[in-house]
Protein backbone atom coordinates (compact mmCIF):
# COMPACT_ATOMS: atom_id res chain seq x y z
CA UNK A 1 0.00 0.00 0.00
CA UNK A 2 1.45 3.36 -1.07
CA UNK A 3 1.95 6.03 1.55
CA UNK A 4 0.12 9.36 1.77
CA UNK A 5 -1.86 9.07 -1.47
CA UNK A 6 -5.42 8.27 -0.40
CA UNK A 7 -7.88 11.25 -0.44
CA UNK A 8 -8.45 11.14 3.31
CA UNK A 9 -7.69 13.59 6.11
CA UNK A 10 -7.08 11.80 9.41
CA UNK A 11 -8.38 13.91 12.31
CA UNK A 12 -6.60 13.46 15.65
CA UNK A 13 -7.05 15.49 18.82
CA UNK A 14 -4.58 14.90 21.62
CA UNK A 15 -2.95 15.99 24.83
CA UNK A 16 -0.13 14.11 26.55
CA UNK A 17 -0.29 10.97 24.41
CA UNK A 18 3.42 10.23 24.02
CA UNK A 19 2.90 6.52 24.71
CA UNK A 20 0.18 6.14 22.08
CA UNK A 21 0.55 8.71 19.29
CA UNK A 22 3.31 6.96 17.32
CA UNK A 23 1.28 3.80 16.65
CA UNK A 24 -1.70 5.93 15.70
CA UNK A 25 0.27 8.03 13.19
CA UNK A 26 1.88 4.98 11.63
CA UNK A 27 -1.53 3.39 11.12
CA UNK A 28 -2.82 6.33 9.06
CA UNK A 29 0.18 6.52 6.73
CA UNK A 30 -2.15 5.91 3.77
CA UNK A 31 -3.85 9.31 4.30
CA UNK A 32 -2.92 12.28 2.15
CA UNK A 33 -3.28 14.56 5.17
CA UNK A 34 -3.07 14.10 8.94
CA UNK A 35 -4.55 16.94 11.00
CA UNK A 36 -3.35 16.81 14.61
CA UNK A 37 -4.82 19.29 17.09
CA UNK A 38 -2.94 19.43 20.39
CA UNK A 39 -4.33 21.21 23.46
CA UNK A 40 -1.14 21.63 25.48
CA UNK A 41 0.97 18.49 25.67
CA UNK A 42 3.96 18.57 28.02
CA UNK A 43 5.06 14.91 28.02
CA UNK A 44 6.95 14.64 24.74
CA UNK A 45 3.94 14.19 22.46
CA UNK A 46 4.84 17.22 20.34
CA UNK A 47 8.44 16.09 19.95
CA UNK A 48 7.21 12.67 18.81
CA UNK A 49 4.92 14.26 16.22
CA UNK A 50 7.77 16.45 14.97
CA UNK A 51 9.81 13.30 14.36
CA UNK A 52 7.06 11.99 12.09
CA UNK A 53 6.95 15.33 10.26
CA UNK A 54 10.70 15.05 9.70
CA UNK A 55 10.11 11.59 8.19
CA UNK A 56 7.80 13.11 5.59
CA UNK A 57 4.40 12.42 7.13
CA UNK A 58 1.86 15.00 5.81
CA UNK A 59 0.99 16.24 9.29
CA UNK A 60 -0.61 19.61 10.00
CA UNK A 61 0.20 20.16 13.68
CA UNK A 62 -2.13 22.74 15.19
CA UNK A 63 -2.54 24.08 18.72
CA UNK A 64 -5.89 24.99 20.24
CA UNK A 65 -6.86 25.55 23.86
CA UNK A 66 -9.28 22.88 25.06
CA UNK A 67 -12.89 23.93 24.25
CA UNK A 68 -14.47 20.52 24.86
CA UNK A 69 -14.49 17.34 22.79
CA UNK A 70 -17.08 18.37 20.21
CA UNK A 71 -15.66 21.83 19.49
CA UNK A 72 -12.11 20.46 19.29
CA UNK A 73 -13.15 17.84 16.73
CA UNK A 74 -15.00 20.50 14.75
CA UNK A 75 -11.87 22.66 14.86
CA UNK A 76 -9.91 19.80 13.27
CA UNK A 77 -12.59 19.16 10.63
CA UNK A 78 -12.66 22.80 9.58
CA UNK A 79 -8.94 22.64 8.83
CA UNK A 80 -9.03 19.46 6.78
CA UNK A 81 -8.70 19.63 3.00
CA UNK A 82 -9.30 16.11 1.65
CA UNK A 83 -12.74 14.95 0.40
CA UNK A 84 -12.91 12.19 3.05
CA UNK A 85 -12.13 12.37 6.78
CA UNK A 86 -11.20 9.62 9.24
CA UNK A 87 -11.75 10.56 12.88
CA UNK A 88 -9.33 8.53 14.98
CA UNK A 89 -8.25 8.78 18.61
CA UNK A 90 -4.62 9.01 19.65
CA UNK A 91 -4.94 5.68 21.47
CA UNK A 92 -6.39 3.88 18.44
CA UNK A 93 -4.84 2.45 15.33
CA UNK A 94 -6.28 1.12 12.10
CA UNK A 95 -5.34 -2.48 11.40
CA UNK A 96 -4.15 -3.58 7.96
CA UNK A 97 -7.58 -4.78 6.81
CA UNK A 98 -9.28 -1.54 7.81
CA UNK A 99 -6.64 0.52 6.03
CA UNK A 100 -7.22 -1.46 2.84
CA UNK A 101 -11.00 -1.12 3.17
CA UNK A 102 -10.75 2.67 3.56
CA UNK A 103 -8.43 2.94 0.57
CA UNK A 104 -10.86 0.98 -1.61
CA UNK A 105 -13.88 3.00 -0.47
CA UNK A 106 -12.36 6.45 -0.87
CA UNK A 107 -10.55 5.79 -4.14
CA UNK A 108 -13.49 4.21 -5.93
CA UNK A 109 -15.33 7.50 -6.45
CA UNK A 110 -18.52 5.58 -7.17
CA UNK A 111 -20.11 5.08 -3.78
CA UNK A 112 -23.29 7.01 -2.89
CA UNK A 113 -22.61 6.48 0.80
CA UNK A 114 -21.65 9.58 2.79
CA UNK A 115 -20.40 7.94 5.98
CA UNK A 116 -19.15 4.66 7.34
CA UNK A 117 -19.19 2.95 10.71
CA UNK A 118 -16.15 0.93 11.74
CA UNK A 119 -15.80 -1.78 14.34
CA UNK A 120 -13.57 -1.04 17.33
CA UNK A 121 -11.86 -3.75 19.34
CA UNK A 122 -11.16 -2.74 22.94
CA UNK A 123 -8.12 -3.72 24.95
CA UNK A 124 -8.83 -5.12 28.41
CA UNK A 125 -6.00 -4.71 30.89
CA UNK A 126 -4.69 -8.10 31.97
CA UNK A 127 -6.45 -9.86 29.10
CA UNK A 128 -5.49 -8.16 25.84
CA UNK A 129 -7.73 -7.34 22.91
CA UNK A 130 -11.28 -8.55 23.48
CA UNK A 131 -12.13 -12.06 22.24
CA UNK A 132 -12.64 -12.20 18.48
CA UNK A 133 -16.24 -13.38 18.97
CA UNK A 134 -17.17 -10.33 21.03
CA UNK A 135 -19.66 -8.09 19.21
CA UNK A 136 -17.34 -5.11 18.92
CA UNK A 137 -18.77 -1.60 19.04
CA UNK A 138 -19.57 0.08 15.74
CA UNK A 139 -18.69 3.75 15.70
CA UNK A 140 -19.08 6.44 13.03
CA UNK A 141 -15.61 7.48 11.91
CA UNK A 142 -15.26 7.78 8.09
CA UNK A 143 -17.26 10.43 6.23
CA UNK A 144 -17.31 12.96 3.42
CA UNK A 145 -15.81 16.21 4.68
CA UNK A 146 -18.33 18.52 3.01
CA UNK A 147 -21.30 16.58 4.42
CA UNK A 148 -20.21 16.27 8.05
CA UNK A 149 -21.69 18.21 10.96
CA UNK A 150 -21.09 18.15 14.71
CA UNK A 151 -23.48 19.03 17.53
CA UNK A 152 -21.23 21.20 19.71
CA UNK A 153 -23.72 20.94 22.59
CA UNK A 154 -22.57 17.36 23.13
CA UNK A 155 -20.19 17.11 26.08
CA UNK A 156 -19.24 13.44 25.78
CA UNK A 157 -19.73 10.55 23.31
CA UNK A 158 -19.79 13.16 20.56
CA UNK A 159 -19.83 12.03 16.94
CA UNK A 160 -19.89 13.55 13.49
CA UNK A 161 -23.07 13.09 11.46
CA UNK A 162 -23.96 13.15 7.77
CA UNK A 163 -27.40 13.59 6.18
CA UNK A 164 -27.01 10.88 3.54
CA UNK A 165 -26.61 7.11 3.47
CA UNK A 166 -24.33 5.30 5.91
CA UNK A 167 -22.97 1.76 6.01
CA UNK A 168 -20.61 -0.46 7.99
CA UNK A 169 -17.08 -1.40 6.98
CA UNK A 170 -17.10 -5.17 7.43
CA UNK A 171 -13.39 -5.84 6.95
CA UNK A 172 -10.90 -4.47 9.45
CA UNK A 173 -11.04 -2.83 12.85
CA UNK A 174 -9.85 0.06 14.92
CA UNK A 175 -7.71 -1.31 17.72
CA UNK A 176 -8.28 0.63 20.94
CA UNK A 177 -5.07 0.24 22.94
CA UNK A 178 -5.67 1.98 26.26
CA UNK A 179 -4.57 -0.30 29.10
CA UNK A 180 -5.85 1.90 31.92
CA UNK A 181 -5.97 0.84 35.56
CA UNK A 182 -9.27 0.41 37.37
CA UNK A 183 -8.47 3.58 39.32
CA UNK A 184 -8.14 5.54 36.08
CA UNK A 185 -11.32 3.99 34.71
CA UNK A 186 -13.19 5.11 37.82
CA UNK A 187 -11.88 8.66 37.38
CA UNK A 188 -12.94 8.61 33.75
CA UNK A 189 -16.39 7.28 34.66
CA UNK A 190 -16.82 10.07 37.19
CA UNK A 191 -15.68 12.75 34.73
CA UNK A 192 -17.69 11.51 31.75
CA UNK A 193 -20.87 11.00 33.77
CA UNK A 194 -20.65 14.58 35.04
CA UNK A 195 -20.21 15.91 31.50
CA UNK A 196 -23.16 13.87 30.28
CA UNK A 197 -25.40 15.12 33.09
CA UNK A 198 -24.43 18.73 32.37
CA UNK A 199 -25.58 18.28 28.78
CA UNK A 200 -28.78 16.51 29.88
CA UNK A 201 -29.66 19.30 32.31
CA UNK A 202 -29.13 21.91 29.59
CA UNK A 203 -31.48 19.92 27.32
CA UNK A 204 -34.16 19.77 30.01
CA UNK A 205 -33.82 16.06 30.81
CA UNK A 206 -35.61 14.81 33.91
CA UNK A 207 -34.44 12.00 36.19
CA UNK A 208 -36.39 8.77 36.24
CA UNK A 209 -36.61 6.23 39.03
CA UNK A 210 -37.21 3.43 36.54
CA UNK A 211 -34.05 4.37 34.61
CA UNK A 212 -32.07 4.53 37.85
CA UNK A 213 -33.25 1.04 38.80
CA UNK A 214 -33.19 -0.77 35.47
CA UNK A 215 -30.91 1.04 33.00
CA UNK A 216 -27.64 -0.04 34.72
CA UNK A 217 -28.67 -3.70 34.64
CA UNK A 218 -29.87 -3.49 31.04
CA UNK A 219 -26.56 -2.00 29.97
CA UNK A 220 -24.59 -4.59 31.94
CA UNK A 221 -26.46 -7.46 30.29
CA UNK A 222 -26.15 -5.80 26.89
CA UNK A 223 -22.36 -5.94 27.18
CA UNK A 224 -21.77 -9.07 29.24
CA UNK A 225 -24.30 -11.29 27.47
CA UNK A 226 -25.44 -9.48 24.33
CA UNK A 227 -21.97 -8.43 23.19
CA UNK A 228 -20.48 -11.64 24.64
CA UNK A 229 -17.89 -10.08 26.92
CA UNK A 230 -18.34 -13.16 29.11
CA UNK A 231 -15.90 -14.78 26.67
CA UNK A 232 -13.17 -12.59 28.22
CA UNK A 233 -13.54 -14.16 31.68
CA UNK A 234 -13.36 -11.94 34.74
CA UNK A 235 -11.89 -9.12 32.64
CA UNK A 236 -15.02 -9.08 30.53
CA UNK A 237 -17.14 -9.07 33.69
CA UNK A 238 -15.22 -6.09 35.08
CA UNK A 239 -15.53 -4.26 31.75
CA UNK A 240 -19.30 -4.83 31.73
CA UNK A 241 -19.56 -3.83 35.39
CA UNK A 242 -17.92 -0.49 34.55
CA UNK A 243 -20.67 0.05 31.97
CA UNK A 244 -23.19 -0.68 34.76
CA UNK A 245 -21.45 1.84 37.02
CA UNK A 246 -21.35 4.56 34.37
CA UNK A 247 -25.07 4.15 33.72
CA UNK A 248 -25.92 4.12 37.44
CA UNK A 249 -23.77 7.13 38.35
CA UNK A 250 -25.14 9.15 35.43
CA UNK A 251 -28.75 8.53 36.47
CA UNK A 252 -27.96 9.22 40.14
CA UNK A 253 -26.19 12.49 39.30
CA UNK A 254 -29.20 13.59 37.26
CA UNK A 255 -31.34 13.24 40.41
CA UNK A 256 -28.72 15.16 42.39
CA UNK A 257 -28.67 17.94 39.80
CA UNK A 258 -32.46 18.25 39.99
CA UNK A 259 -32.37 18.45 43.80
CA UNK A 260 -29.65 21.10 43.72
CA UNK A 261 -31.61 23.13 41.17
CA UNK A 262 -34.73 22.98 43.32
CA UNK A 263 -32.74 24.03 46.40
CA UNK A 264 -31.29 27.01 44.50
CA UNK A 265 -34.77 28.03 43.35
CA UNK A 266 -36.12 27.76 46.91
CA UNK A 267 -33.27 29.89 48.25
CA UNK A 268 -33.89 32.48 45.57
CA UNK A 269 -37.59 32.69 46.47
CA UNK A 270 -36.83 33.03 50.18
CA UNK A 271 -34.64 36.08 49.52
CA UNK A 272 -37.41 37.91 47.69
Amino acid sequence: MSQFNTPVSALIICRNEVDMIADCLESVDFCAEIVVVDSGSTDGTLECIQQFIARGYPIRLLHNEWPGFARQRLFALERASQPWCLCIEADERADAELKQSIVEITRSGKTDIDGWYVRRRDYLKGYGYAHRWVAHNRIFRLFRRDKATMDVAQRVHESFKVPGKTAIIEKGMLLHRRATSLTDELKRTNSYSSLKVEAQVEQGARPSMSRLMFSPWINFLKFYVGKRYFLCGRHGYVHSAMVFLYSYVTEAKLFEARDERRADQANLKSRK
